[in-house]
């Protein structure tokens, strides 16, 4: 089933003069072309989500053995070790993050068994799923600046929703995951367009915000179910914008949505052709607060928390950017 309907057509009126332009409910004639609504695009999407021959981004076969083995309460390093070395980028990725000065303050870490130890089980299944994410599924040729936006806010929210749950009595072991997945099925509905980006010729760049705001939670709950994630994390996922399940509030989907109102606040939104795709009502937004028992006092103290933690986390993007800039030209000179 295609994802945009095209009909030909006798050129019209110039969209910018629609008064429906922007309230995505419009009809855009533009050479001989008429492209559905932001509406009618996310209800084909969701349908494509749903279909029985929906595929969801592969996610590293390893990133899922880890999650399997830190829940196990008998595994030992040496375990993790032998999976990790199965997808060696990701082992290389784990490594240098556990050689990091946030983790090796103390000593140098030389080898993988070393970095499983050092980091813990929980950091360590964490991380595995940061870079799986970050070197698999957050990738998109033709829509690459619009998921690289998606990757950074996700990135930013589980850390920000691990900080959230510190302050809370749930201390859930998925704030984290949920967090970084929250958002999975704008991901999702940019790899599909850019997959079949030669079925949608036509359809305006404008309405792709629209269009996201509008599919991305049901998606995201989808390829939760499709991954075989915990229940209560499709359940989070399909919600963490209304926080609402069979009438009472989520805990943990509070805690992300929270987390994700702080992330906009930093400035790490998900602004896409001008449309914030990502946004909680007022109204979901003080149930996740009331359910969580945070006051005014308590958001401030949050908010500043949440300021740190960003910088850190952006100081060391930094850093390992450079260091990955210098690396060729050092072994440049030093042939």
């Amino acid at each position: 089933m295609p994802l945009a309907k095209i009909y030909e057509t006798t050129p019209t009126m110039s969209y910018t003069n629609n008064p429906g332009y922007g309230q995505g409910r419009h009809v855009i004639s533009s050479d001989g072309i008429l492209v559905e609504s932001a509406a009618e695009f996310a209800a084909r999407l969701r349908a494509h989500f749903t279909s029985p021959g929906y595929t969801p981004p592969l996610l590293p076969a390893v990133a899922l053995e880890v999650h399997a083995l830190t829940r196990q309460s008998d595994v030992d390093a040496a375990k993790v070790v032998e999976v990790m070395r199965k997808d060696p980028m990701l082992a290389g990725r784990v490594l240098k993050i556990a050689q990091s000065a946030a983790f090796a303050p103390m000593g140098a870490i030389t080898s993988l068994q070393d970095a499983v130890v050092r980091l813990g089980l929980h950091n360590l299944s964490e991380i595995a799923w940061e870079v799986s994410l970050n070197m698999r599924v957050f990738r998109s040729q033709a829509y690459a600046e619009s998921m690289e936006i998606v990757r950074r806010h996700s990135t930013a929210c589980a850390h920000l929703a691990r900080m959230v749950s510190s302050f809370t009595s749930l201390a859930s072991e998925y704030a984290f995951l949920c967090g970084l997945l929250h958002d999975i099925g704008m991901a999702a509905a940019l790899i599909v367009l850019g997959e079949r980006k030669e079925t949608a010729t036509g359809f305006d760049p404008a309405l792709l915000g629209t269009a996201l705001q509008q599919c991305h939670q049901e998606a995201s709950a989808v390829v939760a179910g499709l991954w075989k994630l915990p229940a209560d994390v499709q359940l989070v996922l399909g919600h963490h914008h209304d926080v609402v399940i069979d009438g009472f509030v989520h805990p943990l989907a509070a805690v992300v949505a929270v987390a994700d109102e702080l992330t906009r606040e930093l400035g790490m939104g998900i602004m896409i052709c001008g449309h914030n795709c990502d946004v909680t009502s007022d109204t979901a937004l003080g149930h996740a607060r009331n359910t969580l028992g945070f006051d005014r006092a308590r958001m401030d103290k949050l908010g500043r928390e949440a300021k740190k933690l960003i910088s850190t986390l952006e100081r060391g993007a930094a850093t390992a950017a450079a260091t990955s800039e210098d690396r060729p030209k050092a072994q440049r000179s030093a042939r």
